[in-house]
């Protein structure tokens, strides 16, 4: 069951959706919550070859955007964070979706992996992948609002322990090619 504006309300006052910094009620939408942009971006070192079995950093040069906008270009990808840090409880997961105004002028986000689950014991940001596939170059800032976090209620509660991957997760992540193998 996907939560609706006011039980969703209603979860973040009672503390089982718990939202930091301080979280405005007015990006409440019908079925979800808007989510903003951080204040830093992850722009990947071109020419490198990625063997997701090689257990090796992937190279990124990291910007701030706190006082400075960023513009991404046509066909460019780079990494960026929900302002936002969440916590859910063990009987919810979340989806992230872009938002439609923004996925209208070309700005794809977050096009795989859109569950996220696991962050149950501690309030970690997302990390958003974002390319633009329009024709225009597309003016970043913090705090704009990209994206959508809908909840849906789970049938019982997860069992599993949290995934260790990115735990502490606070702003925007490089991958973490060291897979877990449990």
């Amino acid at each position: 069951m996907i939560l609706s504006d006011k039980t969703i309300k209603d979860y973040i006052t009672a503390g089982k959706i718990k939202i930091f910094p301080e979280f405005n009620l007015a990006n409440i939408r019908p079925a979800g919550i808007r989510l903003h942009l951080g204040s830093e971006l992850l722009i990947p070192n071109a020419g490198q070859t990625v063997d997701l079995d090689a257990n090796r950093d992937v190279k990124f040069d990291r910007i701030s955007i706190s006082e400075s906008d960023f513009t991404i270009k046509p066909g460019q990808f780079i990494l960026g964070s929900t302002l936002e840090k969440f916590q859910v409880p063990r009987n919810i997961v979340c989806h992230v979706e872009g938002r439609s105004t923004v996925a209208r002028i070309g700005l794809a986000l977050h096009c795989t992996s859109g569950i996220i689950d696991g962050n149950f014991e501690e309030a970690r940001t997302i990390v958003l992948e974002m390319k633009n596939q329009g024709p225009f170059d597309i003016i970043l800032r913090r705090g704009l609002a990209l994206a959508m976090l809908s909840f849906t209620q789970l049938s019982t509660d997860i069992e599993q322990k949290t995934q260790r991957q990115y735990a502490g997760q606070d702003g925007v992540v490089a991958p973490n090619l060291r897979f877990q193998k449990e």
